[in-house]
């Protein structure tokens, strides 16, 4: 096997991510057919396929649906290098790389960040995944501190040392004008009939909500990947999604509801590698979100980030 390079592989994410050839030649700033080949000589060189069409548009076959984290990786280990060595250039500045849930932004980590990068020396890095994504990240090296979902009680994640910060209560995303939201207490049985926005299976919140949902009888009509997918989904009146209260931000247009008679906290988490010998501007920035944390809103609350923060976020 030869060597896969790095724009063959954002060439089939961005064809993935935009399903179509077109889009993606667009993004990347390059013609339909230097995209093709440049496709097709990264699966001639895996030997499998890793994309394929459909009447709704391109996307991943079975092996790129495999291949996705590992893709995902590489592009984020390139930017990784290249960030490393313009900061270097730039005179040293000491680049502190945050892997991170949705729920960290809108709750305690942007103004951590404010805090950190007044110091003209420091360049923040955040990028945004899921929990397995950043788990893999802190575990691979390719970040420095990383800020997890889980299920409260969940046992200790391999190969990190964890941190509780905020602990927060199951819930439902709705629409704004939606029946639910005008009632200050919402049980899981009122979802009874409604269409359902869930994660995909795989996720921990596939899990959570799924275990919620076996009481009632709801259809689901989409799955998702991502937090600000399900947000917008709600928004857009597609369905409803359960959700724990800091994963919903004051700037979203919709509404959450606490479930009623429902023990299922989730809890937004602080990790760094077992191993880690991290600096002394890391070490200030986990205490930083220990202690907003310790002072927030013992559910998670909504906490809309600050606009002032300054820092550069990879999706």
């Amino acid at each position: 096997m030869g060597v896969v390079r790095t724009e063959q592989v954002r060439a089939v994410l961005a064809i993935a991510e935009t399903a179509s050839f077109r889009a993606a030649a667009i993004r990347l700033g390059m013609s339909q057919s230097a995209l093709s080949a440049t496709v097709r000589r990264l699966e001639d060189e895996l030997g499998v396929t890793l994309l394929t069409r459909s009447h709704d548009g391109t996307h991943l076959s079975p092996a790129g649906t495999a291949a996705l984290r590992a893709m995902r990786a590489i592009c984020a280990a390139d930017e990784d290098l290249r960030t490393t060595v313009r900061a270097y250039a730039a005179g040293g500045t000491e680049l502190i790389r945050v892997a991170a849930v949705t729920a960290a932004i809108n709750t305690v980590l942007p103004g951590c960040l404010n805090d950190l990068v007044v110091d003209p020396g420091v360049e923040v890095q955040v990028r945004i995944g899921g929990s397995g994504d950043v788990i893999d990240q802190i575990r691979s090296g390719r970040a420095d501190l990383g800020l997890i979902t889980l299920e409260h009680g969940a046992h200790p994640v391999d190969g990190v040392r964890m941190h509780t910060l905020l602990l927060s209560p199951m819930g439902v995303v709705v629409p704004a004008g939606h029946r639910l939201a005008a009632q200050p207490e919402v049980r899981v049985i009122d979802l009874t009939g409604e269409r359902v926005v869930n994660f995909r299976a795989g996720y921990m919140m596939h899990r959570v909500a799924t275990g919620l949902l076996d009481v009632t009888d709801v259809r689901v009509v989409s799955h998702v990947e991502s937090t600000p997918d399900a947000v917008r989904l709600v928004a857009a009146g597609v369905g409803v999604c359960l959700l724990p209260g800091f994963s919903v931000a004051e700037r979203d247009p919709v509404v959450w509801r606490e479930f009623v008679g429902v023990d299922a906290p989730i809890t937004l988490a602080l990790i760094v590698a077992a191993d880690a010998a991290p600096t002394d501007r890391v070490r200030r920035l986990g205490r930083e979100l220990r202690r907003r944390s310790a002072s927030s809103d013992p559910h998670g609350g909504h906490h809309p980030a600050s606009a002032n923060t300054t820092v550069r976020v990879t999706v």
